[in-house]
């Protein structure tokens, strides 16, 4: 997959971005409490990755941002704004979420799952041109017409993202992107992603993608943040043997200079 300089990426790299502060937020379910008190900031443009283990409440601190759970304590702020305040069709014009999974029993062509990006803006002559523009930075403009029920998870998933720039939004939320994907894709999604200059939070399992294109982790333990910072301070033998059980080794990427981690039971 090519980066390209299409009307989507300018729109999206000129645009301002906002910082997102996550304000000691809690969610519940079934009386039990999943995110406990989390704070963050991504800072306008970045990408922060969110990362712990199975059960450690990612997935659901990322819903509570999207403003798909209520938090039952804290706020989320966007740029000044507070989201959970918002109308919903207002949120969706700055937020776009890319999920794990997600289907449709509907009969759509590829191009019609990325048109979706467009439904809480008002229709333009030019949502077609855009929606295209997406599909041929994720490498899928040849499948526009094809049956989104024929694709591979991999290509589901890059349709997603597509989906998601052709919604322009100020904040991404990706719940682990590069699931079904193989190393090439995973790669380019992630360096794609670095390149719309877009405000991001991704859920991501591998530690390993997230050294080398978050510019900032926090690790959850318990629904709470067990650690938060630049990728080279946060995953360290100590914080690796603490959250995940496993004993890690730090070296160097030779060529970014980026952490590597290579693990080992205890």
């Amino acid at each position: 997959m090519t980066v390209l300089d299409t009307p989507v990426l300018r729109a999206s790299v000129a645009s301002d971005a906002p910082a997102l502060e996550v304000a000691d937020v809690s969610w519940s379910a079934d009386g039990r409490l999943i995110v406990d008190g989390v704070g963050l900031r991504v800072e306008p443009g970045t990408m922060t990755g969110l990362l712990g283990p199975n059960g450690s409440g990612k997935s659901s601190l990322l819903r509570t941002v999207a403003g798909t759970y209520r938090p039952s304590g804290g706020r989320v702020v966007l740029g000044g704004s507070d989201l959970g305040a918002m109308r919903r069709r207002d949120r969706a014009r700055r937020v776009a979420v890319v999920e794990q999974e997600s289907t449709t029993d509907v009969p759509l062509a590829v191009l019609d799952v990325v048109l979706l990006g467009r439904t809480p803006h008002r229709a333009s002559s030019t949502d077609e041109a855009l929606a295209l523009d997406a599909l041929e930075t994720v490498g899928m403009r040849d499948l526009a017409d094809r049956d989104w029920h024929t694709l591979s998870g991999g290509e589901r998933q890059r349709v997603h993202l597509a989906r998601a720039i052709t919604q322009q939004p100020e904040l991404l939320l990706l719940d682990e992107p590069t699931n079904h994907l193989d190393i090439h894709y995973q790669l380019a999604l992630l360096t794609h992603v670095r390149s719309l200059g877009v405000t991001t939070l991704a859920a991501l399992h591998d530690l390993n993608l997230a050294a080398a294109y978050c510019d900032q982790v926090v690790v959850l333990a318990g629904g709470r943040v067990a650690a938060a910072g630049a990728p080279s301070e946060v995953l360290v033998p100590d914080v690796v043997r603490s959250v995940f059980g496993v004993d890690a080794d730090i070296h160097l990427n030779p060529r970014t200079g980026r952490p590597v981690l290579t693990f080992s039971p205890l």
